[in-house]
């Protein structure tokens, strides 16, 4: 048994942190393709940031119409802004304040390594003066610290049903974030009549599989070519990619069929599971018809109404 309100903070708690995981590394891959794209096409190195605006949305400050400027504004307030609702400060401190109210359910291990990890970049956003490069330095050093959170999650937690919605937290926001990716990407990606040069259109293929920390995965199946039916095949299908939407789907179906515990699936488990099964018997007729868009929007809405299912559940709200 576990008591609701610790279920709930748990299960945002791996919400939260999930979601500044990935905050920091789009942060990272875009400030870097931006700043590659910069010299060479500058309503690309907009686009970058344009877009990372849509995946996380939230006010950027002032009117942004040079490249630089956007770049800068975007990163800092993407980064460091206490307001945004899906900056790495913002959700860190969120998945803090959650830790910080079922702390008994925690390790000292996991607990230390989140409130160090938040407490080393609310330091760096008081600082006078900020500037790219040491920005750089603070959000990788951010994410080597959620990754270690994670780690010591893993690693140091009972297996209870406590882990069960802090893992399952991290894997909705997760297959969430993916959709959300993709739904923003896609279309320009996949614009039948390119504007510009192959080595461009690649890089940015590339920098998609980078922010989905699937890269690595990616050439591991299929070396170094790199053909935009492989990657979406990949990110889209792949049983054992862990930030495709197959595998997540079937992630988020695991962690509620342990809460069912034998029992007959729950609403949300019904929701997830039938979107696992689409995802894992459906991907020739979804790639035959090319409904990328279409097909994102429903994943989206799925994750929707599994969240909404998940809180009438077990949280009673």
């Amino acid at each position: 048994m576990i008591l609701s309100r610790v279920a709930d903070a748990l299960y945002w708690m791996g919400r939260y942190l999930e979601r500044a995981e990935n905050a920091t590394r789009l942060l990272l891959v875009t400030e870097e393709l931006s700043t590659e794209f910069l010299g060479l096409d500058e309503d690309m190195a907009r686009a970058e940031w344009e877009s990372l605006a849509a995946i996380m949305p939230g006010p950027l400050p002032g009117e942004l119409r040079r490249p630089g400027a956007l770049a800068g504004a975007a990163l800092q307030t993407l980064a460091l802004s206490p307001q945004h609702p899906n900056s790495v400060h913002f959700s860190l401190k969120k998945a803090r304040d959650n830790a910080r109210t079922v702390r008994e359910a925690l390790t000292v291990e996991v607990f230390v390594n989140l409130n160090e990890t938040y407490q080393n970049l609310e330091a760096y956003a008081r600082r006078s003066r900020i500037d790219a490069p040491n920005l750089r330095g603070a959000l990788s050093e951010a994410h080597r610290g959620i990754l270690s959170t994670v780690g010591a999650i893993e690693h140091t937690l009972t297996r209870d049903p406590g882990l069960v919605f802090l893992r399952l937290g991290e894997a909705l926001e997760r297959l969430f974030r993916t959709a959300s990716i993709l739904r923003v990407k896609l279309p320009s990606l996949m614009d039948p009549a390119p504007t510009h040069d192959l080595p461009l259109v690649q890089n940015r293929w590339r920098a998609l599989l980078r922010a989905l920390s699937s890269l690595e995965n990616y050439r591991q199946s299929f070396g170094a070519r790199l053909e935009p039916p492989d990657v979406l095949g990949f990110v889209l299908f792949s049983a054992q990619a862990p930030r495709s939407l197959h595998y997540g789907a079937a992630a988020v179906k695991a962690q509620l069929d342990h809460l069912s515990n034998g029992g007959p699936p729950s609403v949300p488990a019904r929701i997830m599971g039938k979107l696992a099964a689409e995802l894992a018997y459906q991907s020739d007729e979804v790639a035959e018809r090319g409904d990328y868009i279409p097909f994102l929007d429903r994943v989206l809405g799925d994750v929707g109404k599994t969240h909404d299912a998940i809180s009438t559940v077990y949280f009673g709200t």
